[in-house]
């Protein structure tokens, strides 16, 4: 923690972290396969901008709004 955040408090910014979309290949290595983005869940925290430290800022409402990316089969 730098001397600012211990004087005059951390300076919080939020920040959401979302699962982004993977892409592997086959153990043949000849067609590119999309990993389940749905088994994580998007994080909301709060990050001080000095010092980095951070806090959870819990779920939001529209979290499992989430659209289907998977290929119809």
């Amino acid at each position: 923690m730098k001397i600012f955040c211990t004087l005059l408090g951390h300076t919080w910014v939020p920040e959401t972290l979302s699962p982004a979309m993977r892409w592997n290949t086959t153990k043949a290595g000849h067609t590119l396969v999309q990993d389940d983005v749905r088994a994580e869940e998007i994080r909301h925290i709060d990050r001080c901008v000095r010092c980095g430290a951070e806090r959870d800022a819990g779920p939001r409402r529209h979290d499992k709004d989430q659209a289907d990316v998977k290929a119809a089969e």
